[in-house]
This record gives C-alpha cells, structure tokens and sequence, in this order.
C-alpha cells in the first residue's frame, strides 16, 4: 500500500520486547555476542538482549547513560551524563570528561565511524536552544569539538562508502550531510539533505541501510521514515506509539529493524511506550562500527 506519494511503502512493525521503560535508546547490534544493546537513559540502565532467547540482562548504572557500543578489544564504550566511560559489563569506567563544569548538559546520541572514532553529541536538560555540541572521541581518547552551538545532537550515520556524514539536530527538523574524509576523520561542507517539518514529530536517531538508505526515528510522530540518499522520501514504518527515539538494524543477517521507543503518559493510545519494536524492511543494514580502542 502505497502512501500519498508514489512509491513510497507503508510498513507496519511488531512489538519485539515488553520493557516497560521510560527512555530507550541508542540501540545497537552486538555480533559476536548475538544480542541487541541500547539503554534507557532516565532509569538509568544498560540493556542486553539475547537475540536466539529474548532473555533480558539490564544493568543499573551510577549515571544516565545514552549509548553503548562495543570495544574492537573487548568491552563497551559508553556516553554518560558528562563524559565517555567504558563499561565491562557491571561498572563504569570514566574516561573523557566532556563539559563537566556545566551540570545541566548531558551526552545523546553517540556512534562510531568507520575508522573507530566514537562521535557523541551533547544537550542541555532543559533543551535550550545552542546549548549542545558533537564532538569527537579518538581510539586514543582525544577529544575533539567538531560542531558548536547545537540544539540537540541527535542521530548520526555514515554512507556505505564512508564518503559522507549524515546529522540531526533535532529543533532544526533536518536531516544534514557533511563530506566525510575517514582517513583523518574531518567532517565538512555541511549542508541539508532534507526538511522533515512537514512531517509529524522531531527527526531523533537514525539507522544507515546497505544501499545508503537513511531511516530516522520521528520523536512524537509515531513513525521511521526511510530517505534515500538523495534525500526522497521512500518508506514509512507506522508505530504504535508517539515518542520513537531511534533505530538499528539487528540479527545475525542485519535484515531487521529494531525500534525503540520513549514513554509517553495520557496519550490514550494502547502502547504509552518505552518497548521495543521490530519490523523486516527488505533491506538489510551495515555493521556495527566498534571503538578502535
């Protein structure tokens, strides 16, 4: 069934897991483990779920947290409150402190690029417009700020070819790009991809497809919406609930799409949210980059 616009597939999705949260995000494929990583930020917790069983590990943690990705020598990296930590499976470790001195700025999205670089966005409690930054961690631990004055740094993604960069700032409603050089992991000529405000919701994370499709999670818009790369509307997944935070593709073959969603409370809709959804897209994604460190 098509949607208004010609071509583009109207895709539905199942629930997945019942979790019950209140903030899930960051969702990302662990290979070698065979299971499903993401985090609730406000309980706060990182989660594991085993792909073969849907058994469930979360594990409390001192700090919010607002993504995980593996290590290429074992173990995670993980955005937390005010810096990059890494995380054995039980504790955190704090190793890259990013603005400390101010205590309502938090880290978001983080993901790594395809020279195993992490990238990590930040944002203020209260949302305040140019209070946040994406920055760059190196397998060494430098830090670097690539971005300034960011409302909220939201979903990032790398072109199969690793030639470009996408981003979302997410009060902008844009879908930006840069030119991506992956040998010294510069980002430039930033421009706009697309202009999502005439669709519901704030765009949030994202997910690369194999064929350089870009689907991004629509925050209180009930939906992921797949562009293409030269930007075009091609596919929507409806979701049953408001606040869908971000995406991954997921299971041994990649040809799942794993949506994880926020709560939402009196909306009088039956899934107030903070569960897991999956749907089969016809596409399969790229791997999981993993911290070169």
């Amino acid at each position: 069934m098509a949607t208004a616009r010609t071509g583009v597939r109207q895709l539905k999705c199942d629930e997945l897991t019942r979790l019950g949260g209140q903030l899930l995000e960051g969702p990302c494929w662990e290979a070698r483990a065979g299971r499903l990583l993401l985090v609730d930020i406000k309980a706060p917790a990182v989660i594991m779920i085993d792909w073969d069983t849907g058994a469930v590990g979360t594990i409390a943690t001192e700090e919010s947290v607002s993504a995980i990705v593996p290590r290429t020598r074992g173990g995670y990296v993980v955005a937390c409150r005010q810096g990059v930590a890494t995380f054995d499976g039980e504790r955190l470790r704090p190793i890259v402190p990013i603005e400390m001195t101010k205590t309502w700025i938090r880290t978001n999205d983080a993901k790594c690029d395809p020279g195993g670089r992490l990238w990590v966005g930040t944002m203020a409690d209260d949302d305040r417009p140019g209070a946040g930054a994406l920055y760059r961690v190196d397998p060494m631990w430098g830090l670097h700020l690539m971005v300034p004055e960011v409302d909220i740094s939201n979903g990032l993604g790398w072109s199969p070819d690793s030639s470009r960069m996408y981003y979302i700032d997410s009060t902008t409603r844009r879908i930006d790009v840069f030119d991506y050089n992956v040998g010294d992991g510069s980002a430039t000529k930033r421009r706009a991809l697309v202009d999502t405000s005439e669709f519901p919701g704030l765009p949030d994370g994202m997910a690369v497809d194999a064929d350089g499709g870009l689907w991004v999670a629509f925050y209180g818009g009930s939906a992921v919406r797949r562009f293409a790369p030269d930007g075009q509307l091609t596919a929507v997944i409806e979701v049953p609930t408001p606040n869908v935070t971000s995406c991954a593709f997921a299971g041994p073959q990649l040809d799942d799409l794993v949506i994880t969603t926020a709560r939402a409370e009196d909306t009088g809709v039956p899934s107030p949210g903070g569960d897991l959804y999956v749907t089969r897209p016809g596409v399969a994604g790229l791997p999981t980059e993993e911290f070169a460190a």
